[in-house]
């Protein structure tokens, strides 16, 4: 090892040993991974004017659509929703950071072919940036 990598070491384990203090004193500028966010479910602001929230929400619904149209994935295993469905917004959102970022939707919805106004659905999108993967993991109707 050269001498710069050598001090760099100790230096590493001192920030890492801070920063676990840190979190561990509740420290107000601790790291989020290290107060506990990873894992834990985290409300989204401004769903309304989150492109990605909304971007999302358009994923789900045309995913939903897309394997009822096809006869594929969850849709002939048990789901309940076993309509073609049109996009209106997403409504609320929380995230929650573990393998890809888990996206937990109110999704606002209608029957496609017009049966009944707007309905809320509850989708879960997980989300993996480094592979550029999207996935569909559930789409029912909102018991609220």
């Amino acid at each position: 090892m050269t001498t710069s990598t050598t001090a760099a070491i100790p230096c590493l384990l001192l920030l890492a040993t801070l920063t676990i203090a840190a979190a561990e004193i509740g420290h107000p500028q601790a790291p989020a991974a290290a107060t506990g966010a990873v894992g834990c479910r985290t409300e989204i602001r401004d769903v309304g004017k989150n492109k990605l929230v909304q971007s999302l929400g358009r994923f789900a619904v045309s995913e939903h659509n897309r394997r009822l149209s096809h006869g594929g994935g969850p849709v002939n295993n048990g789901d309940p929703v076993q309509v073609q469905l049109v996009f209106i917004a997403v409504a609320a959102a929380q995230k929650q950071v573990a393998s890809g970022v888990v996206y937990y939707l109110k999704v606002i919805a209608r029957d496609r072919a017009g049966g009944g106004g707007d309905r809320p659905f509850d989708a879960v999108v997980v989300v993996k940036a480094w592979i550029k993967s999207k996935e569909l993991v559930s789409l029912m109707p909102s018991p609220k």
